[in-house]
């Protein structure tokens, strides 16, 4: 279910959804059969949520997106090892982004613009049971920028990601750390 705004002649949307997902029929370990690795197919999993998306243009030239995103998920039939508990598998509970942008209107410079974002991640619990314990991907927030001059024929960008060079992994029931600091120059020529 959901709500979606268009006011100001398009200058400003957004949409903002909620959602109770059940899952049946989810796999879970045979609490019987644990030497032979078996699976039940009998498992439930709830999710429940909000997300919600603003894009704003309040003056020529300047884009604004900025979004937010709660997920509540848990097991609600599963083996004892972890029913009631966060699925390693469902991510942050909480996410949000941020990113504006803005191009020199008709002038000298058309075509020339800047922009700066970040994305953030809360705590996200990669592993979740009562034997092999909890393990927790710290939360992160990371910054971005971009210069870039776009004509008709081509378009040269420069972009900054992290700009903080900061450390930071994300995960599905993994643990893959992501790139630091990244200089990134391109040049795209248009047909």
């Amino acid at each position: 279910r959901g709500v979606t705004l268009d006011l100001f002649d398009g200058k400003l949307s957004s949409t903002v959804s909620y959602y109770d997902i059940k899952l049946t029929n989810v796999l879970r370990t045979d609490a019987e059969h644990t030497a032979q690795y078996a699976q039940l197919q009998d498992g439930t999993q709830l999710s429940r949520g909000i997300e919600a998306e603003v894009i704003a243009n309040p003056a020529k030239g300047l884009n604004v997106i900025a979004g937010f995103s709660y997920n509540d998920s848990k097991y609600t039939q599963a083996d004892a090892d972890v029913i009631g508990r966060r699925p390693g598998t469902a991510a942050s509970p909480y996410t949000a982004n941020f990113y504006a942008s803005y191009r020199f209107p008709e002038t000298a410079v058309k075509g020339l613009g800047f922009g700066f974002g970040g994305n953030y991640a809360s705590d996200n619990k990669i592993i979740n049971g009562v034997s092999q314990g909890v393990f927790i991907i710290p939360s992160y927030t990371i910054f971005n920028a971009t210069a870039f001059y776009d004509q008709k024929k081509y378009r040269i960008n420069f972009a900054v990601n992290n700009l903080a060079n900061k450390e930071y992994w994300v995960g599905y029931t993994t643990l893959n750390p992501q790139m630091l600091r990244q200089l990134v120059l391109s040049l795209t020529y248009k047909f």
